[in-house]
């Protein structure tokens, strides 16, 4: 039974889709037969990982891969850029001497330079940004920013650049309603924004409960799209999506997912610390 389905969009192939959610062009052909992968079409559904097989929680920053055979971990460390010994580091159990076909391994996601911030709390850089806005929105002094980002040059924003921003009381409050798949982001006690959202499946539910935001992170990759936001709740986290067809959908492992570009825009308004309320 096929349990993650991935949509095809303009541009995709086989070979980048398997790419991008680690796993093989064989893989995906095994899972659906009868596919043409020289005519995917736009917006079509295919399978991309099925419960036939040896499952593994892959911790945020990785994604799973399936053994196929000839696989060497030095042929899937040239294959994913990466090293033996990040492999050897993301699954300690492994036997790289006996890798068994149909086997699950988690591959660490390569992640851009980002600054050394203590606390995990990033912002990106939009247009129209500066030191004044970016510290009034988080209610922050400008010297305090300066201070977390040495060599910061205020009148030299890049739109994309990320900084830290230095932690204090957030004024956003964000409530999740899993029967009604929402986001709904408070500002100062009034509603700010909203958002469609996935939540977790029967099988994996996404708990209630009252949460804060402990780090953050920017391009992540693979499940996890393009922002990640942990909670308090150790291995859940807000986070975009490589499938957003599921998003309005129970589809999750109990984490709540979100469209990448609603997740980017949550992100940034969004600091560590901030209260998150999950209702039934």
């Amino acid at each position: 039974m096929c349990i993650e389905f991935y949509t095809v969009r303009r541009g995709d192939s086989l070979f980048t889709i398997a790419r991008r959610l680690g796993t093989t062009e064989e893989e995906l052909i095994r899972l659906n037969e009868g596919i043409e992968p020289e005519n995917l079409q736009i917006g079509q559904r295919i399978c991309v990982r099925s419960d036939d097989r040896e499952t593994v929680s892959c911790p945020f920053g990785s994604v799973p891969y399936s053994i196929v055979a000839g696989d060497t971990l030095a042929r899937i460390a040239m294959r994913f850029s990466t090293t033996v010994d990040s492999l050897l580091s993301s699954n300690p159990d492994i036997d790289p001497y006996n890798l068994q076909v149909g086997q699950r391994i988690c591959i660490a996601q390569p992640i851009g330079a980002l600054p050394p911030c203590p606390y995990e709390n990033f912002y990106v850089i939009r247009r129209g940004d500066t030191v004044r806005s970016i510290a009034a929105a988080f209610e922050v002094e400008q010297r305090e920013i300066l201070t977390a980002n040495p060599g910061l040059v205020p009148t030299n924003l890049q739109v994309g650049q990320v900084i830290c921003l230095p932690l204090a009381p957030s004024p956003i409050e964000i409530i999740i309603n899993i029967g009604a798949k929402r986001l709904t982001v408070y500002r100062n006690g009034r509603v700010y924004r909203q958002y469609v959202v996935a939540t977790g499946k029967e099988e994996t539910p996404t708990p209630t409960g009252v949460f804060t935001i402990i780090n953050k992170q920017v391009n992540p990759g693979g499940p996890y799209g393009t922002r990640w936001m942990g909670l308090s709740r150790r291995g859940y986290g807000i986070h975009g999506t490589n499938d957003p067809s599921s998003i309005g959908n129970a589809a999750s492992n109990g984490c709540v997912r979100m469209f990448n570009e609603d997740v980017e825009s949550l992100f940034d308004i969004t600091p560590v610390g901030t209260v998150v309320r999950i209702l039934p």
